[in-house]
């Protein structure tokens, strides 16, 4: 006889929120899991709809999101998850902002209240009822900086109503996803396109107007009902080590900005990157093809011109400046193949940049060196040589805090032209002026409330990297939402409530597509190697067999078994058919919970588990692990009483207003 209990959780809202692990991974809760079933169902307008609905940057994720969605991926734990940011992608293509013939968004949202995807608080569909609410003022908004924080910030004061003018020092709009993100990976027409579809809501942009200096912050602060600062982190960090301050060591942040500005940057032909995120990876595929590119920038090549002079070879003795734009690997050994090399504190298993950054360089010829760390610069006459580096002991100390021990005497040195840092970045908040009342952390970053977004100083609020640090797009997305109900809230002097509506759905023929769980991940096509030459995007993107294919791997979550008690007659037969050993029938006195637990075993039995146990009263219990189960459905087609249904739950948040 054994005392062992089950741990149970008796399902709620909660817990069937919970089950579709892309969504609530996504900052902005994306309905992933709708957009690619419909996608599966071959219907690519609803899946636009519902990517597009909580996120005005849904064509730019499809292609540069960090897919946080996919690293919840349930599909994961079988194989690989569902390739959610390319399916996006497939979708915007043909109907976001990209596409020959676009879905005129803001015209056309009647159509938001027939999607079956889950609609929340974030959604274009809840923020347009909330603006048709009665008696609302009318406010000023004033936002800092036009990356992703704070062009979502503005889109959703927007529709909100609100007048809102965008502050930005550069030149062009878009922060870091125009200067920080190579033109290989995110179009800069594509871009242009979705900020100016947020622009088009009656924004107003002011380019080449730098706080501080053309407008001061205070002027602000008085001129508008609120400020919100999404500056990002514009300057990278330098290393303190002998030799940082030779000509040659640049910083990626700045590399990358000169090249997405078309400048020409002189590299040498050999180059080292200093670091191992994604920015650096970035920096060193742009530093490659910088140096095929010579001495024009790459905004200027002409893709095809530069297929077609790679395809020529170079007779012997022609002069090789003529053809600096071809240096490319079928040319590498009459040309000389660029030496780009990657060096990382951190081993291969380490490395922060993602598997598919570190799988493209590696295919791109860079290479990559792991486990070693900067100990000097090595110059002559001011100018950059070389590099010492010393081998890693370990990255990390044993409370898994940064901590670099290196191994002594391991000198080992490294030749090349120039040294680009990609360390980390850092904030820029001089623009704040004296006496401005927000508080700033011990990192240099504005110190903000988790829900709202305020700062210490009043009607002045923050989000994006100059709050947190570097993170992910789709989280500065997020941030600047956030921020956007706040400030609303601010200017109608009201609290915003989230309201919650419940949808269940019996799907009596359902049925999971044949070979469903076989069926592997699929990388999106790429341009061929040859081709990597200038700034044509690298990933091609699915065509619409390969998408159904691969939305097709998805265990749509949304889908429950449900189990009606009064109908079971414990014949096991589910358990017995249950591919994957996720049922259980179990006795209710072996049970183990919280209250809910003991509500539901006193509604249904009269008395709590104890008595249960104690007078050895029959009660049964059907126990399920929710993550074992692929929503194959053989248990309800196997039951005899139709005790077992296959359900569909979804749910609808709407935004209401209650007096603060």
């Amino acid at each position: 006889m054994t005392n062992e209990k089950y741990q149970v959780r008796v399902p709620d809202l909660d817990y069937y929120r919970e089950q579709i692990k892309c969504q609530v991974a996504c900052p902005v809760h994306t309905d992933a899991r709708g957009y690619v079933t419909a996608i599966a169902a071959g219907d690519f307008e609803a899946a636009y709809r519902m990517a597009r609905d909580p996120n005005p940057l849904a064509s730019i994720c499809g292609r540069v999101c960090n897919a946080p969605c996919e690293i919840a991926c349930r599909r994961g734990d079988i194989d690989a998850p569902v390739a959610i940011r390319p399916l996006k992608r497939v979708v915007t293509e043909r109907y976001g902002v990209e596409s020959a013939h676009p879905i005129d968004w803001h015209r056309d949202m009647g159509r938001a209240a027939e999607m079956v995807g889950n609609l929340t608080a974030r959604s274009y569909h809840a923020l347009s009822q909330l603006a048709r609410q009665p008696g609302r003022r009318q406010g000023r908004v004033a936002v800092i900086g036009s990356g992703p924080a704070g062009l979502a910030c503005a889109h959703d004061l927007a529709l909100l109503g609100h007048q809102v003018v965008i502050y930005d020092a550069a030149p062009a709009s878009g922060g870091m996803l125009r200067f920080g993100i190579p033109l290989y990976r995110l179009s800069r027409a594509l871009l242009d396109r979705e900020i100016q579809s947020i622009l088009d809501l009656g924004i107003e942009l002011r380019l080449n107007t730098p706080v501080g200096r053309e407008v001061s912050f205070a002027q602000l602060r008085e001129e508008y009902d609120a400020v919100f600062i999404a500056t990002g982190l514009g300057e990278g960090r330098s290393l303190r080590i002998p030799g940082a301050d030779l000509d040659g060591v640049l910083k990626a942040v700045d590399f990358l900005l000169n090249v997405n500005m078309g400048y020409k940057v002189d590299l040498g032909r050999r180059v080292i990157v200093i670091g191992g995120g994604n920015v650096a990876a970035d920096a060193a595929r742009m530093a490659l093809r910088q140096q095929r590119a010579g001495a024009r920038p790459l905004t200027e090549l002409d893709q095809v011109e530069l297929e077609r002079e790679a395809a020529s070879a170079v007779a012997p003795g022609e002069d090789e400046s003529l053809h600096a734009a071809v240096d490319v690997a079928r040319t590498a050994v009459r040309l000389g193949v660029p030496d780009v090399r990657m060096i990382a504190l951190e081993s291969w298993e380490e490395l922060p940049a993602s598997e598919i950054e570190i799988e493209e360089s590696l295919e791109e010829g860079i290479q990559i060196f792991p486990g070693y760390g900067p100990n000097r610069i090595l110059g002559e006459k001011g100018r950059v040589v070389g590099l010492e580096t010393l081998d890693v002991a370990s990255v990390f100390d044993k409370d898994g805090r940064f901590n670099p021990q290196f191994v002594p005497n391991s000198e080992k040195t490294w030749e090349c032209d120039t040294i680009i840092l990609a360390i980390g970045q850092a904030a820029n908040l001089d623009f704040l002026g004296q006496d401005h009342g927000v508080e700033i952390s011990p990192r240099g970053l504005i110190v903000v409330d988790e829900e709202t977004g305020a700062t210490s100083a009043p009607g002045v609020y923050a989000g994006g990297d100059v709050v947190y640090g570097p993170r992910i797009l789709i989280e500065a997305v997020r941030d600047g939402q956030r921020a956007a109900r706040a400030i609303d809230g601010q200017i109608q002097q009201k609290r915003i409530r989230v309201q919650t509506q419940i949808h269940w759905r019996d799907n009596p023929n359902h049925r999971m597509p044949e070979g469903y769980t076989k069926r592997p991940r699929i990388k999106p096509p790429t341009l061929p190697l040859e081709r990597r030459i200038g700034i044509d995007e690298v990933e091609q993107g699915y065509d619409t067999a390969q998408a159904i294919a691969q939305a097709e791997r998805c265990l749509n979550c949304g889908i429950n078994t449900v189990f009606d008690g009064t109908k079971c007659i414990l014949c096991n037969g589910c358990v017995d058919v249950c591919p994957w050993s996720c049922l259980k029938i179990v006795r209710v006195a072996d049970l183990a919970g919280d209250e809910a637990l003991e509500a539901v075993v006193r509604a249904t039995f009269g008395c709590d588990i104890a008595t249960l146990a104690a007078q050895d009263i029959p009660a049964t219990a059907m126990l399920k692990d929710d993550d074992l189960c692929t929503r194959c459905g053989l248990c309800a087609r196997r039951c005899p009483t139709g005790a077992i249904t296959m359900e569909t739950f979804s749910f609808a948040e709407t935004l209401a207003y209650e007096e603060a």
